[in-house]
Protein backbone atom coordinates (compact mmCIF):
# COMPACT_ATOMS: atom_id res chain seq x y z
CA UNK A 1 0.00 0.00 0.00
CA UNK A 2 2.05 2.94 -1.24
CA UNK A 3 1.30 6.62 -1.70
CA UNK A 4 2.02 6.37 -5.42
CA UNK A 5 -0.96 4.04 -5.88
CA UNK A 6 -3.56 6.51 -4.61
CA UNK A 7 -6.25 7.94 -6.86
CA UNK A 8 -9.56 9.71 -6.39
CA UNK A 9 -11.31 11.29 -3.43
CA UNK A 10 -12.71 9.08 -0.69
CA UNK A 11 -15.87 9.68 1.35
CA UNK A 12 -15.99 9.04 5.08
CA UNK A 13 -18.40 6.27 6.06
CA UNK A 14 -21.01 7.28 8.65
CA UNK A 15 -19.74 7.65 12.19
CA UNK A 16 -20.39 4.70 14.46
CA UNK A 17 -21.53 5.11 18.04
CA UNK A 18 -18.85 4.49 20.64
CA UNK A 19 -21.37 2.55 22.69
CA UNK A 20 -24.26 3.71 24.81
CA UNK A 21 -22.64 2.51 28.03
CA UNK A 22 -20.98 5.81 28.84
CA UNK A 23 -21.41 6.04 32.60
CA UNK A 24 -19.83 9.48 32.97
CA UNK A 25 -20.83 12.61 31.09
CA UNK A 26 -23.78 13.22 28.83
CA UNK A 27 -21.73 13.45 25.64
CA UNK A 28 -18.13 12.35 26.16
CA UNK A 29 -17.25 8.75 26.91
CA UNK A 30 -14.32 8.26 29.30
CA UNK A 31 -11.90 5.48 28.36
CA UNK A 32 -8.33 4.35 28.88
CA UNK A 33 -5.48 3.03 26.78
CA UNK A 34 -5.07 -0.76 26.89
CA UNK A 35 -1.67 -2.22 25.98
CA UNK A 36 -1.76 -5.74 27.38
CA UNK A 37 -3.58 -8.12 29.71
CA UNK A 38 -1.69 -6.89 32.79
CA UNK A 39 -4.11 -3.94 32.81
CA UNK A 40 -7.31 -5.99 32.50
CA UNK A 41 -7.99 -6.35 36.24
CA UNK A 42 -7.78 -2.59 36.73
CA UNK A 43 -10.04 -2.02 33.74
CA UNK A 44 -12.61 -4.54 34.97
CA UNK A 45 -12.70 -2.89 38.40
CA UNK A 46 -13.01 0.59 36.86
CA UNK A 47 -15.86 -0.66 34.71
CA UNK A 48 -17.63 -2.08 37.80
CA UNK A 49 -17.30 1.31 39.48
CA UNK A 50 -18.85 3.05 36.46
CA UNK A 51 -15.64 4.92 35.65
CA UNK A 52 -14.76 3.38 32.30
CA UNK A 53 -16.92 3.27 29.15
CA UNK A 54 -14.39 1.89 26.64
CA UNK A 55 -10.78 0.84 26.14
CA UNK A 56 -8.48 2.14 23.43
CA UNK A 57 -6.38 -0.76 22.18
CA UNK A 58 -3.03 0.12 20.65
CA UNK A 59 -2.63 -2.29 17.72
CA UNK A 60 -0.85 -4.44 16.66
CA UNK A 61 -1.03 -6.61 19.76
CA UNK A 62 0.33 -10.06 20.49
CA UNK A 63 -1.75 -12.95 19.17
CA UNK A 64 -1.87 -14.23 22.75
CA UNK A 65 -3.52 -11.05 24.05
CA UNK A 66 -7.30 -10.76 24.25
CA UNK A 67 -8.61 -7.26 25.05
CA UNK A 68 -12.21 -8.47 24.78
CA UNK A 69 -11.79 -10.22 28.15
CA UNK A 70 -12.70 -6.92 29.83
CA UNK A 71 -16.06 -6.85 27.98
CA UNK A 72 -15.48 -3.15 27.26
CA UNK A 73 -16.10 -1.60 23.82
CA UNK A 74 -12.87 -1.13 21.87
CA UNK A 75 -11.61 2.00 20.13
CA UNK A 76 -8.77 1.09 17.76
CA UNK A 77 -5.49 3.01 17.72
CA UNK A 78 -1.96 2.55 16.42
CA UNK A 79 1.32 4.41 16.66
CA UNK A 80 3.16 2.13 14.23
CA UNK A 81 2.07 3.36 10.81
CA UNK A 82 4.40 5.97 9.21
CA UNK A 83 1.54 8.19 8.02
CA UNK A 84 3.94 10.95 6.91
CA UNK A 85 6.41 8.62 5.13
CA UNK A 86 7.05 8.78 1.38
CA UNK A 87 7.50 4.99 1.51
CA UNK A 88 3.81 4.56 2.25
CA UNK A 89 2.29 2.18 4.78
CA UNK A 90 3.52 -1.29 5.72
CA UNK A 91 0.58 -3.48 4.69
CA UNK A 92 1.42 -6.12 7.30
CA UNK A 93 1.00 -3.62 10.12
CA UNK A 94 -2.13 -2.10 8.58
CA UNK A 95 -3.68 -5.56 8.22
CA UNK A 96 -3.32 -6.23 11.95
CA UNK A 97 -4.78 -2.85 12.82
CA UNK A 98 -7.68 -3.42 10.44
CA UNK A 99 -8.41 -6.85 11.89
CA UNK A 100 -8.66 -5.41 15.40
CA UNK A 101 -10.84 -2.50 14.29
CA UNK A 102 -13.11 -4.77 12.25
CA UNK A 103 -13.57 -7.20 15.14
CA UNK A 104 -14.68 -4.39 17.45
CA UNK A 105 -16.38 -2.22 14.80
CA UNK A 106 -14.34 0.73 16.04
CA UNK A 107 -15.95 4.07 15.11
CA UNK A 108 -12.58 5.34 13.88
CA UNK A 109 -8.92 4.35 13.97
CA UNK A 110 -6.40 6.62 15.64
CA UNK A 111 -3.17 7.19 13.70
CA UNK A 112 -0.06 9.20 14.55
CA UNK A 113 0.83 11.91 12.05
CA UNK A 114 4.47 10.95 12.18
CA UNK A 115 7.49 9.98 10.13
CA UNK A 116 8.63 6.67 11.54
CA UNK A 117 11.56 4.44 10.63
CA UNK A 118 10.56 2.05 7.86
CA UNK A 119 11.31 -1.24 9.62
CA UNK A 120 9.55 -4.61 9.83
CA UNK A 121 7.25 -3.33 12.54
CA UNK A 122 6.83 0.05 10.89
CA UNK A 123 8.53 1.80 13.82
CA UNK A 124 11.97 2.86 15.01
CA UNK A 125 11.20 2.66 18.72
CA UNK A 126 9.70 6.12 19.08
CA UNK A 127 7.36 8.42 17.18
CA UNK A 128 9.39 10.72 14.92
CA UNK A 129 7.67 13.93 13.85
CA UNK A 130 7.51 14.94 10.16
CA UNK A 131 9.13 18.00 8.65
CA UNK A 132 6.45 20.65 8.38
CA UNK A 133 6.62 21.15 4.62
CA UNK A 134 4.12 21.10 1.77
CA UNK A 135 5.74 17.90 0.49
CA UNK A 136 5.19 16.08 3.78
CA UNK A 137 1.65 17.43 3.88
CA UNK A 138 0.88 16.00 0.44
CA UNK A 139 2.37 12.62 1.34
CA UNK A 140 0.41 12.52 4.60
CA UNK A 141 -2.87 13.32 2.85
CA UNK A 142 -2.24 10.55 0.32
CA UNK A 143 -1.37 8.01 3.01
CA UNK A 144 -4.44 8.91 5.06
CA UNK A 145 -6.61 8.37 1.99
CA UNK A 146 -4.99 4.98 1.41
CA UNK A 147 -5.53 3.93 5.01
CA UNK A 148 -9.13 5.10 5.06
CA UNK A 149 -9.90 3.20 1.88
CA UNK A 150 -8.22 0.07 3.21
CA UNK A 151 -9.79 0.25 6.67
CA UNK A 152 -13.24 1.15 5.40
CA UNK A 153 -13.75 3.49 8.35
CA UNK A 154 -12.66 7.00 9.43
CA UNK A 155 -9.12 7.84 10.54
CA UNK A 156 -8.30 10.30 13.35
CA UNK A 157 -4.86 11.93 13.35
CA UNK A 158 -2.74 12.64 16.44
CA UNK A 159 0.51 14.57 16.91
CA UNK A 160 3.44 13.56 19.07
CA UNK A 161 5.18 16.13 21.31
CA UNK A 162 7.61 18.59 19.72
CA UNK A 163 10.97 19.52 21.22
CA UNK A 164 12.22 22.09 18.71
CA UNK A 165 10.64 24.38 16.14
CA UNK A 166 10.88 23.14 12.54
CA UNK A 167 8.15 25.16 10.90
CA UNK A 168 9.06 24.87 7.21
CA UNK A 169 6.01 25.90 5.19
CA UNK A 170 3.69 25.97 8.22
CA UNK A 171 3.57 28.22 11.27
CA UNK A 172 3.62 25.21 13.60
CA UNK A 173 2.83 21.51 13.92
CA UNK A 174 -0.76 22.46 14.84
CA UNK A 175 -1.15 24.29 11.54
CA UNK A 176 0.34 21.28 9.76
CA UNK A 177 -2.11 18.92 11.48
CA UNK A 178 -5.04 21.20 10.71
CA UNK A 179 -4.14 21.40 7.03
CA UNK A 180 -3.56 17.65 6.62
CA UNK A 181 -6.90 16.92 8.30
CA UNK A 182 -8.63 19.51 6.12
CA UNK A 183 -7.18 18.24 2.84
CA UNK A 184 -7.74 14.59 3.79
CA UNK A 185 -11.22 15.36 5.19
CA UNK A 186 -10.50 13.36 8.31
CA UNK A 187 -10.82 13.47 12.11
CA UNK A 188 -8.36 14.74 14.73
CA UNK A 189 -7.26 13.38 18.12
CA UNK A 190 -5.93 16.22 20.24
CA UNK A 191 -3.47 14.81 22.76
CA UNK A 192 -3.81 17.42 25.49
CA UNK A 193 -0.59 16.39 27.19
CA UNK A 194 1.45 16.36 23.96
CA UNK A 195 0.03 19.79 23.07
CA UNK A 196 0.90 21.13 26.53
CA UNK A 197 4.42 19.69 26.31
CA UNK A 198 5.02 21.20 22.86
CA UNK A 199 3.85 24.62 23.98
CA UNK A 200 6.12 24.51 27.03
CA UNK A 201 9.12 23.19 25.11
CA UNK A 202 8.74 25.88 22.45
CA UNK A 203 7.97 28.72 24.86
CA UNK A 204 4.50 29.36 23.48
CA UNK A 205 1.25 30.50 25.07
CA UNK A 206 -0.59 27.67 26.82
CA UNK A 207 -3.50 27.85 24.35
CA UNK A 208 -1.35 28.19 21.24
CA UNK A 209 -2.45 26.51 18.03
CA UNK A 210 -6.10 25.74 18.72
CA UNK A 211 -7.30 28.16 16.06
CA UNK A 212 -5.43 26.10 13.44
CA UNK A 213 -7.82 23.15 13.92
CA UNK A 214 -11.31 22.91 12.47
CA UNK A 215 -13.47 22.56 15.56
CA UNK A 216 -15.77 19.93 14.06
CA UNK A 217 -12.88 17.58 13.21
CA UNK A 218 -11.71 16.97 16.80
CA UNK A 219 -13.45 13.79 18.00
CA UNK A 220 -11.15 12.55 20.77
CA UNK A 221 -8.82 13.86 23.46
CA UNK A 222 -5.87 12.03 25.03
CA UNK A 223 -4.65 12.88 28.52
CA UNK A 224 -1.67 11.65 30.56
CA UNK A 225 0.90 12.74 33.10
CA UNK A 226 3.95 14.80 32.19
CA UNK A 227 7.40 15.42 33.64
CA UNK A 228 10.47 17.59 33.15
CA UNK A 229 13.67 16.06 31.81
CA UNK A 230 16.61 15.43 34.11
CA UNK A 231 18.33 18.48 32.67
CA UNK A 232 15.23 20.57 33.21
CA UNK A 233 15.31 21.71 29.60
CA UNK A 234 12.36 19.77 28.17
CA UNK A 235 9.00 18.35 29.12
CA UNK A 236 7.96 14.76 28.28
CA UNK A 237 4.78 12.76 28.69
CA UNK A 238 4.79 10.28 31.55
CA UNK A 239 2.11 7.59 31.52
CA UNK A 240 3.14 6.41 34.97
CA UNK A 241 2.35 9.74 36.66
CA UNK A 242 -1.01 11.25 37.63
CA UNK A 243 -2.65 13.70 35.22
CA UNK A 244 -1.77 17.20 36.47
CA UNK A 245 -4.52 19.63 37.38
CA UNK A 246 -3.73 21.94 34.47
CA UNK A 247 -4.27 19.15 31.94
CA UNK A 248 -7.63 18.35 33.54
CA UNK A 249 -8.53 22.06 33.34
CA UNK A 250 -7.49 22.19 29.67
CA UNK A 251 -9.60 19.12 28.99
CA UNK A 252 -12.66 20.74 30.54
CA UNK A 253 -12.19 23.83 28.34
CA UNK A 254 -11.44 21.83 25.18
CA UNK A 255 -14.63 19.80 25.46
CA UNK A 256 -16.53 23.08 25.33
CA UNK A 257 -14.45 24.42 22.46
CA UNK A 258 -14.70 21.28 20.28
CA UNK A 259 -18.36 20.21 20.12
CA UNK A 260 -17.76 16.89 18.32
CA UNK A 261 -15.49 15.36 20.99
CA UNK A 262 -16.97 11.95 21.80
CA UNK A 263 -14.13 10.20 23.63
CA UNK A 264 -11.53 11.15 26.24
CA UNK A 265 -8.79 8.56 26.68
CA UNK A 266 -6.61 8.34 29.78
CA UNK A 267 -3.12 6.98 29.10
CA UNK A 268 -1.87 5.46 32.34
CA UNK A 269 0.63 2.62 32.45
CA UNK A 270 0.95 -0.19 34.97
CA UNK A 271 4.01 1.61 36.38
CA UNK A 272 1.60 4.10 37.92
CA UNK A 273 -0.41 3.35 41.01
CA UNK A 274 -3.84 1.77 40.79
CA UNK A 275 -5.34 4.55 42.90
CA UNK A 276 -3.97 7.17 40.48
CA UNK A 277 -5.65 5.30 37.62
CA UNK A 278 -9.06 5.37 39.26
CA UNK A 279 -8.59 8.93 40.45
CA UNK A 280 -7.66 10.04 36.93
CA UNK A 281 -10.85 8.55 35.52
CA UNK A 282 -12.94 10.14 38.27
CA UNK A 283 -11.37 13.57 37.72
CA UNK A 284 -11.94 13.39 33.97
CA UNK A 285 -15.54 12.34 34.51
CA UNK A 286 -16.15 15.25 36.84
CA UNK A 287 -14.49 17.65 34.40
CA UNK A 288 -16.89 16.86 31.55
CA UNK A 289 -20.08 15.97 33.41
Amino acid sequence: MAAALLTGVLTLPPDRAIGARCAIGARCAIGARWDDASQSARFAHAKERGLLAYQEVNYPISAAEDPTATSLPILAHTSNNPVASIHGIDGRVAAKVKAGADASDSPWIGEHLSWLGYAETGALGYVLNPLLTDEFCEVSVANVAALRAYYGRPVALELGPFYSACNGDFASEMHFLGEVARRADTHIILDVTHWTISNRNLGRAEDYGLDALDADRVVELHVAGLRKSGSGSFWHDAHGLPVPDEVIAFTRALVKRFPKVRAITLEHSMEGSESDFYSGLERLGSAVS
